[in-house]
């Protein structure tokens, strides 16, 4: 996550003002973390590993598990964004983050 993490940071710093925060826990009393996580507006970042090999996320109980997750963060008002690794740095997926940034950071303002 090294390289992606400064990367992805100082893009999202740049559009949005906010730091971006990696392996962040967002639950109050699960173990649940985001693999990046913007807290102040509450978006939260997952990058989906394994797609194309069948891996965790894309396995029965893995999607079961992140089902739960993800429908747990959505009720405590969190914002997430999904996306494959080779995707993370695109304009697509930073322009997503940016619109759900400066649409989560009005719903919590």
């Amino acid at each position: 996550m090294g390289q992606n993490y400064s990367l992805l940071d100082t893009a999202i710093r740049h559009y949005t003002g906010y730091n971006v925060t990696t392996e962040y826990r967002f639950h109050p009393s699960r173990e649940w973390l985001f693999d990046f996580a913007i807290p102040e507006v509450k978006v939260g970042i997952e990058v989906e590993g394994g797609i194309w090999n069948g891996g965790r996320h894309f396995r029965n109980v893995g999607w079961l598990k992140d089902l739960e997750k993800y429908s747990e963060a959505a009720a405590c008002g969190w914002l997430v964004v999904r996306t494959i690794p080779s995707e993370l740095l695109s304009v697509k997926t930073l322009s997503l983050i940016v619109r759900a940034i400066n649409s989560h950071k009005q719903i919590n303002n």
